[in-house]
């Protein structure tokens, strides 16, 4: 079985944890916690941390089992395809929110006009094609793009240091505010999801587990590095910016000689949003596939095509309602996806079951 390495796997939760945090969230987080947010999402983080040892637990038990054979063994066949459905329906809407964020980014900073059916045109091919080539191809193209977008995300944050910031005002939201900000905005955490999904597909050793928490603890500062220092640049207004990682060369898109330096943030939003998107799709499409057990991930990825057609329709063309969707109702989902399946998964690991044979 072709298997990714400890250092892809790293990376792609890298990338996953950037997912939906640098551009809208600190700005509509903001709005009820202020610059507090910094600590709503350091909380969040610390919190999900359980989710990734669960991971971790369960590849060291189950090295090659996927995550079917691991559930149905300890809680039987169709509760574990109901678990996960969950993961599937999480994947999906990760999918649209990702897409939908990354695109009025470039709608309203590049473009400046509606170009959704040439978007369309040019991702789903994209994203399609990498799903197809399977998990290891995605894992070494992450892999060589992975420093040039770390550079992209390192340049935006020390750029920011040439315009004029001071140190935000935290301790102004109370506790109440804080928990409804962190409620509110769920959906856009379950970092380590995917890795569940394609767990069989994951080679690791006892000493690559201090690898892959070394690449999730580094993502984690830096997007905490950005929120902070977006906070710092904007204070009371940052609710009026919402993309965070490119707001930050606000003011300094002209550097002596060099020219307009948006481009990078623009560059590496763009490369992070298609790696984002296949990743997720790649998830969404090994639920599928292990959900209707029957048919093959090219029927998957035909499924998702048309889902993510409708509900382009539906939904992105209406930005304000994915956000109110994502904001308002798939929080509570998010309990869901987020803690209380993988909460049923831990409590497979301590089921005295044998173990699968490979």
């Amino acid at each position: 079985m072709k298997t990714i390495s400890a250092r892809q796997t790293g990376i792609i939760i890298f990338l996953t944890i950037f997912a939906n945090k640098i551009l809208l969230l600190p700005s509509i987080m903001y709005q009820k916690s202020q610059a507090d947010a910094v600590f709503v999402m350091f909380g969040i983080f610390a919190l999900e941390l359980f989710i990734l040892w669960v991971f971790l637990s369960l590849k060291k038990r189950y090295p090659y089992q996927n995550l079917q054979q691991i559930l149905k063994k300890s809680i039987g066949k169709y509760l574990s395809k109901v678990l996960i459905f969950v993961f599937l329906i999480f994947f999906l809407f990760k999918t649209i929110l990702t897409y939908s964020v990354v695109y009025v980014y470039l709608k309203d900073l590049v473009y400046q006009d509606e170009f959704g059916f040439l978007a369309l045109v040019c991702f789903l091919p994209v994203v399609n094609h990498a799903v197809v080539c399977g998990l290891r191809a995605m894992g070494r193209t992450f892999e060589l793009f992975y420093y040039l977008i770390l550079a992209g995300v390192i340049f935006c944050l020390a750029i920011a240091f040439f315009t004029e910031i001071s140190i935000p005002v935290f301790f102004t939201a109370n506790v109440g505010a804080m928990f409804n900000s962190a409620f509110t905005h769920l959906f856009s955490f379950g970092d380590y999801l995917v890795l569940f999904v394609f767990i069989d597909k994951i080679s690791l050793e006892k000493k690559d587990y201090k690898k892959i928490l070394s690449f999730a603890f580094f993502a984690i500062i830096l997007v905490l590095m950005i929120f902070s220092i977006f906070y710092a640049k904007y204070q009371i207004t940052s609710f009026m910016h919402n993309n965070a990682l490119a707001d930050l060369l606000v003011f300094s898109v002209q550097f002596n000689a060099i020219g307009r330096l948006d481009i990078v943030a623009m560059l590496t939003i763009m490369t992070l949003g298609l790696f984002q998107l296949e990743i997720f799709q790649y998830a969404f499409c090994e639920s599928f596939v292990m959900v209707f057990d029957k048919l093959s991930i090219k029927y998957a990825i035909a499924v998702f095509d048309i889902l993510f057609f409708v509900i382009y329709f539906i939904l992105i063309g209406k930005y304000e309602l994915m956000i109110q969707l994502t904001t308002q109702y798939l929080s509570y989902f998010s309990l869901l996806s987020n803690f209380i399946v993988p909460i049923i998964i831990a409590c497979c690991l301590f089921k005295k079951k044998k173990e699968l044979k490979e």
